[in-house]
């Protein structure tokens, strides 16, 4: 278990994980040039095109949202609780708002929008930079992992692998399929991380998780 001083540790390391590769692409560091390089990688390699583009939609808000929220409106009637629908909400609105601004604010093209990716422009209106699909799969997957590992902790390791499998399934196909530069994936990691950190540090604090909740009880009856 993750205790709130490690929760701060690793999202300050993830904040500047988001700032590095910000200034990188703002200020067309090495990292852009990185990009480049990676995208002419991927046209290069000779891959399944049809199967990554089934793939990355692992990564996709209305597919998550079409699996999850069924499962956890089901989960908040029969514990008569609004945790598990209501937090997944609060991950949700945190990784599309963190996202949403980035996007707005650094106006990236794709690189599928050029022939040659030599033309990669900023503030020209396009949203690529942070990765949305990259953030999903770490906030809303992730998410999914904790809550229904709260009472199974021995379980939760597998949970976690199992969630960095699929971002990293998403990233990679997101990558070869030509829909996003590296720096847009690994800050939508960053990003995704950040909102996960902030909703579970919010809902132990809150001790609105079952084991917050069984631990306060056990403390009132002593």
């Amino acid at each position: 278990m993750l205790t709130a001083r490690r929760q701060n540790f690793f999202a300050a390391a993830l904040f500047l994980v988001v700032a590095l590769m910000t200034q990188q692409v703002v200020g067309w560091g090495w990292l852009a040039d990185v990009d480049k390089e990676a995208s002419k990688l991927a046209r290069r390699i000779d891959t399944p095109r049809g199967l990554l583009t089934v793939t990355v939609t692992l990564g996709l808000r209305g597919l998550i949202l079409t699996v999850c929220v069924p499962w956890l409106l089901w989960l908040s009637r029969q514990r008569k609780s609004w945790t598990p629908i209501g937090g997944f909400v609060l991950v949700l609105l945190f990784e599309t708002g963190l996202v949403g601004a980035l996007k707005m604010a650094v106006g990236r093209t794709f690189p599928y929008h050029h022939r040659y990716v030599d033309n990669m422009m900023i503030d020209v209106g396009g949203l690529a930079f942070p990765s949305g699909h990259a953030a999903n799969s770490v906030a809303l997957w992730g998410f999914m992992a904790w809550f229904l590992t709260l009472e199974r902790r021995e379980w939760r390791p597998v949970a976690y692998v199992l969630t960095a499998i699929v971002a990293l399934i998403v990233g990679v196909s997101s990558w070869l399929i030509d829909t996003h530069w590296i720096t847009d994936i690994l800050t939508g990691f960053a990003l995704g991380g950040i909102a996960l950190l902030a909703t579970t540090g919010i809902l132990n604090a809150l001790g609105l998780s079952s084991v917050a909740t069984t631990q306060r009880e056990q403390e009132v009856l002593l």
